[in-house]
């Protein structure tokens, strides 16, 4: 069965240049995963810009056109289509806050060669989630006041566990982005395995996916949580939907280091630790990293149709969500205009261009790739 095309379709490579600016062309994407949207997107957008404004954060400029342009409303709006717009604009304001904290703090810029400037202030934003009272200790900074009303949120929503889980997830990312740094620092782009790894936690995969449980007042036992079987799971659609943010921000990757002289030489993308480790060009490079994706979308598609069965309705809820993750995600960055706009000032700057099919990948043998290929363990 063919795929359906996301955005207008044209010719082009990997990464070209265009006199209007860079376009990239994605392989078609095996995702028989389904598609939905929640009906209060735009609501839940312009609640989360209210109340991160509030905070002095993204008022005008650039900065606020790019916090326009992530549409974190139609992000986790696709990831839980169904939920309570009261619960999850907790999360739809967490997304537009930690967007802001990437783009200033993490990886762009100067920024991205200051490890111990994040270091630093990961700590302090960390202890707000621990303790939000914290947040008023000395100065008082916009970004940890914010982060100490979500913290705040969070107790009031969900369960001492749940909002454990949540804290360590954001304890995972702060790790993988200084991880990050290093690799920077040292201008050297990583293995694929080391890469692979490491993804799903550069991404912030466990603390976004840590609101999930809150926001559905259902507690998956620990037992069943920390499960093998599980954990594969969560890797699986955390890693797909990492991989996949590095097909749709190939382009804006692109962009913004021509234009940035002191950028590292390392490269912290999926096609290009595929074109460093195998000594491929962009179009071959970004096709490796689509056929990599594809064969875990179907791992992870597989592994669940088998926990299902016996599967809670907490489990379940998870699952589903997980499911509409990794079809939403991929919907969600070829549209949105953090991608398209990559510095707020230039619209349009980058075209993307995907797809979608339901031919699932002929080779359903693990990777030769050690972090991944345990997520095919007999469970």
């Amino acid at each position: 069965m063919g795929g359906s095309v996301l955005t207008p379709a044209a010719g082009g490579t990997s990464g070209e240049r265009t006199a209007d600016g860079i376009r990239v062309e994605i392989p078609p994407r095996y995702c028989p995963l389904p598609s939905a949207e929640h009906p209060d997107a735009a609501g839940l957008n312009a609640r989360a810009a209210a109340w991160v404004t509030g905070y002095g954060l993204c008022r005008d400029g650039a900065q606020r056109v790019r916090m326009t342009g992530n549409d974190c409303g139609g992000f986790y709006g696709r990831i839980m289509p169904r939920a309570p717009s009261g619960r999850l604009q907790a999360a739809v304001d967490w997304c537009v806050l930690m967007f802001a904290f990437d783009d200033l703090h993490c990886d762009e810029g100067p920024a991205s060669m200051r490890p111990g400037d994040f270091a630093a202030f990961a700590t302090r934003l960390l202890r707000v989630l621990e303790t939000p009272a914290t947040a008023s200790d000395g100065a008082v900074d916009p970004f940890l006041a914010a982060t100490g009303d979500l913290a705040a949120r969070c107790r009031a929503m969900g369960t001492p566990v749940q909002v454990r889980r949540l804290v360590e997830g954001h304890r995972a990312w702060f790790h993988g982005v200084l991880w990050e740094f290093g690799r920077r620092l040292q201008h050297r782009t990583p293995s694929l395995d080391d890469y692979a790894r490491m993804r799903q936690h550069t991404a912030a995969g466990m603390a976004t996916v840590g609101w999930m449980e809150i926001i559905d007042e259902a507690e998956i036992p620990g037992r069943v949580f920390d499960s093998p079987a599980v954990r594969a799971l969560d890797g699986l659609a955390l890693t797909v939907a990492a991989f996949d943010d590095d097909l749709f921000s190939y382009g804006k990757e692109r962009w913004l280091a021509a234009r940035d002289p002191r950028s590292s030489r390392c490269r912290l993308n999926l096609v290009d630790v595929l074109a460093a480790e195998r000594g491929l060009g962009p179009e071959a490079a970004m096709a490796a990293a689509v056929d990599l994706c594809n064969r875990l979308t179907l791992r992870f598609v597989r592994l669940r149709d088998q926990v299902l069965p016996g599967a809670g309705e907490p489990l379940r809820l998870r699952l589903a969500h997980l499911s509409h993750l990794i079809r939403g995600n991929l919907e969600w960055g070829l549209r949105a205009g953090r991608y398209t706009n990559p510095d707020g000032r230039h619209p349009g700057a980058v075209t993307t261009i995907g797809s979608f099919t339901e031919d699932a990948p002929r080779d359903g043998a693990p990777p030769p790739v050690p972090s991944l290929a345990r997520w095919w363990d007999r469970f």
